[in-house]
């Protein structure tokens, strides 16, 4: 699945008073606007890595880096829950995990690292945001 996504950087201000630097790709739709997450086709999932936060040392890898391939691994021996679903790097450092609304439904799927988040540009990554998808995708980035 070929998915159009848009570069972007810039400063973000949630709604929690706070203000994070934002890295990599925006999806949007064939004549350039923006999806939400409430907009995306059916087979796709943007979600945070819940838990990357306090894996420093994975974040501040290439390879989770906008664009990189992840790894999701069901971790039914999870004593705090049995569907959790591991998200780990390609090469199988573990990440974080899928959150937990998303569990039961992307077992089998593929993911990508689609933003990263950093306290400013210098800053090192502290999160990143994941596209799911069904399907195998191919981001193709638009002008």
């Amino acid at each position: 699945m070929i998915v159009p996504v848009e570069r972007q950087e810039q400063y973000w201000y949630p709604d929690d008073g706070g203000e994070v630097w934002v890295a990599g790709f925006q999806l949007v739709d064939d004549s350039g606007r923006f999806l939400g997450r409430d907009a995306l086709p059916d087979g796709l999932i943007v979600a945070n890595v819940a838990g990357a936060v306090h894996r420093p040392e994975a974040l501040a890898s290439d390879l989770a880096a906008p664009g990189s391939v992840l790894r999701l691994r069901p971790e039914p021996s999870n004593p705090h829950d049995p569907s959790a679903v591991a998200v780990d790097l390609g090469d199988g450092t573990p990440l974080g995990y899928v959150p937990r609304e998303y569990t039961v439904e992307v077992v089998g799927w593929n993911a990508l690292v689609l933003r990263e988040r950093r306290r400013s540009p210098r800053d090192p990554r502290d999160g990143v945001t994941m596209l799911l998808s069904r399907e195998p995708v191919e981001l193709r980035v638009t002008a």
